[in-house]
């Protein structure tokens, strides 16, 4: 995460991701690793679930 920080604080300053620049206007929003895998963990084996349910149907 510190290696990609002047990656991240250059797209930042661009302006060009207003959203992902709201997320971080909040001192509580912190990047995890930990957190963020787990999400993107869930999403995917939820896709595989449904990906699994249509092909054995």
């Amino acid at each position: 995460m510190e290696k990609n920080e002047p990656h991240f604080y250059a797209i930042s300053a661009s302006g060009d991701h207003p959203f992902l620049n709201s997320l971080f206007e909040h001192e509580e929003f912190e990047l995890d690793l930990g957190v963020l895998f787990e999400f993107g963990l869930r999403r995917t084996l939820d896709g595989i679930a449904v990906v699994i349910g249509e092909t054995s149907a």
